[in-house]
């Protein structure tokens, strides 16, 4: 009996030093023990995962998984609002340097050019089909598609809040440099409206007219049709290349 009564003692005491050392953990360690809870992942996930380590890429230290890595940025591609439509822009870049940053820094720089050029794209296509539709005429699809397009450049060098989805390196063991590949997403209506502000700064030069015209065009609720595309594949890249 004595025993048993020293044991709960001790349980007590335990439970009492635990809460007692709980309160005081800094909240934003236990922030980050909660992250490094990782999900499970499917099977296409994780051969996908596999196909990568078999081709002799590693994450950089302290990222998550490789196949948590790859889960995040499949699913964001599916992601979508309440319209329908994406909520996600994904666009990989991939670069060689000499050091782990440079690679770095150049990957991510394709990439952000790609993202704002998925935006461009589908700009261009609802230029066209205004054309196709006499809603717009050859002449003013020319200077709108200029215009869009010296935006877009502008844009793709100051993205900012880019998220990292998916990142991994490799050796060049012929040249001793270091391959990085980056798969970088960011919020579509986002970029969007960045695109079209600057858009309608580079308006300002023009005159009162043309600026009336295009108006309604820069109008992003006028760009929410047909097919949104919201990532890069391999038959864009190659196109891009």
């Amino acid at each position: 009996m004595k025993s048993l009564k020293v044991l709960l003692i001790l349980c007590v005491a335990a439970f009492a030093w635990q809460c007692k050392s709980n309160k005081n953990v800094n909240p934003k360690v236990i922030a980050m023990k909660k992250k490094f809870n990782f999900v499970k992942v499917s099977r296409d996930v994780k051969k996908e995962a596999k196909r990568y380590t078999k081709d002799g890429w590693n994450i950089f230290t302290a990222n998550p998984p490789m196949a948590q890595q790859l889960d995040l940025a499949f699913r964001r591609q599916t992601e979508v609002d309440n319209e329908g439509f994406p909520q996600w822009i994904i666009a990989n870049g991939s670069a060689v340097g000499q050091t782990e940053m440079a690679a770095t820094m150049q990957a991510i720089e394709l990439a952000k050019n790609r993202l704002v050029g998925l935006v461009e794209t589908n700009m261009r296509a609802v230029i066209e089909s205004d054309v196709a539709n006499n809603q717009l005429s050859a002449q003013d699809a020319v200077s709108l598609t200029k215009t869009i397009e010296v935006s877009a450049n502008r844009v793709a060098k100051k993205l900012g809040r880019v998220q990292p989805l998916f990142q991994v390196k490799r050796p060049v063991i012929a040249s001793g440099n270091l391959e990085v590949q980056v798969l970088l997403g960011y919020n579509y209506d986002l970029v969007k409206k960045q695109l079209l502000d600057e858009a309608k700064a580079e308006l300002q030069l023009e005159t009162d007219d043309v600026r009336k015209r295009y108006e309604k065009f820069l109008n992003p609720e006028n760009l929410k049709r047909g097919t949104i595309k919201n990532f890069i594949d391999d038959q864009t890249q190659g196109d891009k290349n």
